[in-house]
């Protein structure tokens, strides 16, 4: 559908009333969210394969002057990456853009980047959204599950034995289950970073806050120190795309949300239509989102 003078009448000649360009007088547009959580790589391909490989067992006692015992790397579980092709068009008619008499129409590139920046988010917050459900790990369980399969035998899970709201203790439970239940396939534990990502919806953002950065234990009226935030060094990252209220998560460094970018977004030139003259201005982009491993991610829908 084309932007035409009946389509917004305001833009043009036959109106007295002032209008502003929306996007930058009225309207701030989010800063990017999902940037700060995934890990972003580039893509050359159709599609990315990703591999976690299974360690070596524990070492053995050998007996002296007897041979070495071994052991071998093997495949752990594969995930591929499928990119995903967005794009959205702005057409104008040859008229309209006689007639635009504030220059409003010449902002088109902004509310397509606008549109495709909420499209991205939307879709970046989909992995977490659905992480207790239909979105998997390439173990093939849900990517926050209380029984991972490890390659190397055994079970490991990224959630608490008992889900919970976000409070002090659920917070203090789900940092030493993550040290607890964080393993290789192999089945040793991995080491848990310091510096950790408080990932959660706007209805949490204060108690979150509240929780990591009291100097003395939030809610008590005792002298006790807030040991939370003298031992580990938590940010706050909260996303409005984020669609349940209850839920929140805990990620180290070496979590396993990646995205690749195929093609950046980016504006096409501008077409103009042989038969109408009218000017079509499209913006396309290619990505994808996933979770190639679920080590170093811990999460709770919330009671």
């Amino acid at each position: 559908m084309p932007q035409t003078r009946v389509t917004f009448a305001e833009l043009h000649d036959n109106t007295d009333r002032t209008i502003f360009t929306l996007l930058d007088k009225e309207y701030k547009a989010l800063a990017p969210i999902w940037r700060r959580v995934y890990k972003i790589k580039t893509s050359q391909k159709r599609s990315e394969l990703t591999t976690t490989i299974t360690g070596m067992g524990n070492a053995q006692e050998k007996p002296e002057g007897q041979a070495f015992p071994t052991d071998i790397l093997q495949v752990g579980y594969t995930r591929e990456f499928l990119h995903t092709e967005f794009g959205l068009a702005f057409e104008v008619s040859m008229t309209a853009e006689e007639d635009d008499r504030y220059d409003v129409l010449s902002e088109y590139a902004k509310w397509l980047m606008f549109s495709m920046n909420v499209v991205y988010e939307t879709r970046a917050a989909i992995p977490f959204g659905n992480g207790f459900t239909s979105e998997q790990s390439p173990d093939g369980v849900s990517i926050f599950n209380a029984a991972h399969p490890l390659k190397g035998g055994g079970t490991a899970r990224n959630q608490l034995a008992t889900a919970a709201n976000l409070s002090w203790t659920s917070l203090q439970t789900a940092l030493t289950d993550m040290q607890r239940e964080t393993k290789f396939e192999s089945g040793q534990f991995m080491q848990q970073g310091r510096d950790l990502i408080l990932y959660v919806p706007p209805e949490l953002e204060f108690t979150a806050q509240r929780i990591v950065a009291s100097t003395g234990l939030p809610g008590s009226s005792d002298n006790d120190l807030n040991a939370i935030r003298t031992l580990r060094d938590i940010t706050i990252i909260k996303n409005v795309y984020l669609t349940d209220t209850n839920a929140w998560f805990l990620l180290d460094k070496s979590h396993g949300f990646c995205s690749y970018t195929r093609v950046p977004i980016a504006m096409l030139p501008g077409m103009t239509n042989v038969e109408t003259r009218n000017r079509h201005y499209p913006v396309r982009g290619r990505q994808s989102w996933g979770n190639k491993w679920w080590q170093g991610s811990f999460g709770t829908p919330g009671a």
